[in-house]
């Protein structure tokens, strides 16, 4: 049973579902908790069956990368895993469709992205990482959906989104970096093979110190109060240190990086 929780990456997962709790409460969404439920157990189901199915097709990736994920190290079998990701799936999909279509829509979405990401765009340069970069900042956009429409999102959940695209787009061509072994392994086209490791690492901490630039925007556009910087003040103090460790730790400061944001956010929301 362990191997079924650790497949999910709960700390990816408990991410994608603490930024819809975190969506709502901006947007204003977290009036109807009902719903907020939801769209945090959907989340966090969808997030863990894209997991699921991403180390289904990294299998022979992982045997060098990361041989103690489940599949490599024979917890559950393939064909488990393919029933736990269905199962999966069909669970989350039916909680985004009792919250309301346009919900269910960026589900639905989101959904068929990680599939398809983990099946033919992982390896495929920067497209790949932009794919994941948009799924980390959907959350924030589906919380919004809970009570608007997509014309209709508030400019907050849009910045969030922004600071949350860029953010994850640094963090995931410095993991990619980090995996470069296991790529050139298995002749993925991933940045770090196609141009180099330093090369890659150079355009993710630009992105990086621009995503880190672009925490002032909150409060310098009063859409929250000073209290935000006691998320956002760690998060750049951990951007910074990140760039000067190996990529193999550096992407795990920043998505540490990435939860005090959140907290920034939820902080400057309510206080």
């Amino acid at each position: 049973m362990p191997g079924y929780f650790s497949i999910l990456r709960p700390s990816v997962c408990f991410l994608s579902a603490f930024a819809i709790f975190v969506g709502s409460i901006v947007a204003g969404s977290i009036a109807f908790p009902l719903f907020v439920l939801y769209a945090i157990i959907a989340s966090f189901l969808i997030t863990g069956a894209g997991n699921a199915v991403n180390d289904i097709f990294d299998v022979e990736i992982d045997k060098i990368n990361a041989p103690h994920r489940p599949i490599p190290a024979g917890k559950i079998s393939t064909n488990s895993a393919w029933f736990y990701f269905m199962i999966l799936e069909i669970i989350g999909l039916v909680f985004a469709a009792m919250i309301n279509m346009n919900f269910l829509l960026i589900a639905v979405i989101n959904s068929v992205l990680l599939f398809i990401y983990s099946w033919k765009l992982k390896p495929v340069a920067l497209i790949g990482n932009i794919t994941v970069a948009f799924l980390a900042a959907s959350n924030f956009i589906a919380a919004g959906l809970i009570l608007f429409n997509y014309s209709a999102l508030p400019y907050a959940i849009l910045i969030i989104s922004a600071i949350s695209f860029f953010g994850t787009l640094s963090r995931e061509l410095i993991k990619d970096t980090a995996d470069v072994k296991g790529d050139r392994a298995k002749n993925s086209k991933t940045l770090p093979v196609l141009i180099g490791e330093k090369k890659t690492l150079a355009l993710a901490y630009i992105i990086l110190m621009l995503t880190v630039i672009s925490l002032a925007l909150p409060v310098y556009l009063n859409l929250f109060t000073y209290v935000y910087l006691v998320g956002a003040v760690p998060a750049v103090l951990l951007s910074l240190y990140a760039m000067k460790k190996k990529p193999e730790k550096s992407h795990k400061y920043v998505k540490m990086a990435m939860y005090f944001v959140i907290l920034g956010f939820v902080l400057g929301a309510v206080l």
